[in-house]
């Protein structure tokens, strides 16, 4: 410090003044090296087992001084020599990374009871600051976007939000710096947040402490279709509103996809001439039936079981039946059944039972298709109903398959294949030309064939799956397969089966772990491309 004009300015202040005002650990230190004074955050560096393990310091008698450096080593001996070098005049300041994330050591030369001493201040991370460090690498690693908002001061009768922080994935989803948002008002970046009520929102979260789910949607600047965003806004300190978000377009068109699906499957079972149900596997009850069904029984049969409906004896041989269909595992066809309907008295039905399962393997569902046969008369109108009922069969039974071999995609470029159940060469077959339809349709990167569900694996099962994974290595897409039980690789190395290069993971999340780090190693390599999608905030 100089003075104006340019003289060496001096100043005095009492020793613990200045150790009281400084806010990191502090002590100063004469020039035989020992402590004269500390603050308290210096005596609590002295106790702990930082202070221990990355000072260079001891106590004898009750006092601490300098550790020779003869006993040192790493930053420890480095932070002695330089503040010896200090103490002795060699230098005039010491700054010294300690080698801990945040932490450092600083020396300054210093008189100290008339001779030359050193001020010696040490940052080292509390375990509340390395933890508050550690989530802040976790949101700036994440990959939601996120956004904090202040609430400022009303503008008129409107409150104003003003962004204050964005993470990289913000900037990553939304294709635009968020160097352009931090520091501004919302309302100056776009009016349209506030047109569609996501600014009173957030100002209900502030004002209420209470986190909500929001959906919101925005156009694409490029293409003009729409992009849903899924955003959970929550309270923080000081004011604060944090925003994070999602970009779940591909998940609200694949779940309007499955409703559309779902209202075509309803449509079609409903107008089919034959009793159509589907019981739930853990207590039998009925959760479904078509409109024939209903109109034929006069009745609703949703929520009850057949002892609700059928005489005692009836009800016992249909409930043992259903459960050793679903121990059974297989489709089963009963060509000729006695089912009494109110009404019209006995009639005789030709039924079909189709048990469903998780990818676990456990029983989900059972599915019942029956047709009234009673009134068949001449062989002409019996071959006839015949050809219906298989033609209807083969089309449910095509609808079954699709449903047992569906595909999932997961994240972006990857899609999860589940296999349930025992496989055959025409479900192999089937598999194959979906897995390949899919990949083109998703523009898959990466196949996980997750075979959980399938209770054991045969030479010709493992072949169908080979000749899938080599068709999939055909269009491009890298294959792995999940879930491989200890039995069903003790089975395919006693069939001597050579998987090759095929990939394999234990579960399901290592496939998806391994995905995800493959995708990630392609766009290092895969030069940016920003499609200039707009903010969930525009």
């Amino acid at each position: 410090m100089a003075t104006l004009d340019g003289a060496p300015a001096s100043f005095s202040i009492h020793p613990d003044l200045l150790l009281s005002v400084l806010d990191d650990a502090t002590a100063l230190v004469d020039a035989r090296g020992r402590v004269r004074l500390t603050n308290p955050r210096m005596d609590r560096l002295f106790a702990s087992e930082e202070g221990a393990r990355f000072l260079p310091f001891f106590e004898r008698q009750g006092a601490f001084r300098l550790l020779p450096t003869s006993v040192l080593e790493g930053a420890a001996l480095a932070a002695a020599r330089g503040i010896e070098d200090v103490l002795a005049g060699a230098r005039e300041r010491l700054e010294l990374d300690l080698g801990a994330p945040g932490s450092s050591i600083l020396a300054i030369a210093c008189a100290v009871d008339g001779g030359r001493g050193a001020l010696v201040r040490v940052r080292l991370r509390t375990a509340e600051e390395e933890h508050r460090a550690r989530c802040a690498e976790v949101v700036e690693a994440m990959q939601l976007g996120l956004y904090v908002y202040r609430l400022e001061d009303s503008q008129g009768d409107e409150a104003a939000l003003r962004c204050v922080y964005g993470n990289p994935a913000a900037e990553e989803l939304t294709q635009r710096p968020t160097a352009k948002f931090v520091g501004k008002l919302l309302d100056e970046v776009s009016s349209v947040p506030r047109q569609r009520g996501l600014i009173d929102r957030y100002v209900e979260v502030v004002h209420q402490g209470k986190t909500v789910d929001i959906d919101y949607t925005t156009k694409d600047a490029k293409t003009g279709t729409d992009i849903a965003w899924a955003i959970k806004a929550f309270p923080l300190s000081g004011q604060c509103v944090g925003s994070i978000f999602e970009d779940v377009t591909k998940q609200r068109e694949t779940e309007q996809s499955l409703r559309s699906t779902s209202q075509f499957l309803d449509t079609i079972l409903d107008n089919l001439p034959m009793f159509i149900f589907i019981k739930d596997a853990r207590d039998l009850r009925y959760i479904h039936t078509n409109r024939y069904m209903e109109q034929a029984f006069n009745f609703s049969w949703v929520g009850k079981n057949d002892h609700e409906i059928f005489p005692k004896e009836q009800a016992d041989v249909f409930i043992q039946q259903d459960r050793e269909i679903l121990a059974g595992r297989v489709i089963v066809d009963i060509p000729e059944e006695v089912v009494p309907i109110g009404g019209l008295g006995v009639r005789i039905c030709h039924t079909r039972k189709i048990p469903l399962y998780d990818e676990a393997g456990q029983p989900l569902f059972l599915i019942g298709m029956s047709e009234d046969i009673t009134d068949r008369r001449s062989a002409e109108d019996a071959k006839r109903r015949e050809l219906v009922l298989l033609e209807t069969q083969t089309k449910l039974m095509e609808l079954v398959r699709q449903l047992s071999t569906p595909l999932l995609p997961l994240a972006k470029g990857v899609l999860v294949a589940p296999l349930v159940g025992q496989m055959d060469e025409a479900r192999g077959q089937h598999f194959m030309e979906a897995l390949l339809a899919g990949i083109q349709d998703h523009q898959a990167e990466t196949v996980l064939i997750d075979i959980t569900g399938v209770p054991s694996i045969d030479a010709s099962v493992a072949e169908q799956l080979l000749r899938a994974t080599r068709a999939a290595g055909l269009l491009g897409t890298e294959t792995a397969l999940v879930g491989v039980s200890p039995d069903v690789a003790r089975t395919i190395v006693d069939l001597g089966v050579d998987f090759g290069s095929l990939v394999t993971y234990a579960d399901l999340r290592a496939g998806m772990r391994a995905a995800e780090e493959a995708r990630r190693r392609r766009l290092v390599a895969k030069p940016p491309q920003g499609n200039g999608r707009p903010s969930p905030r525009t």
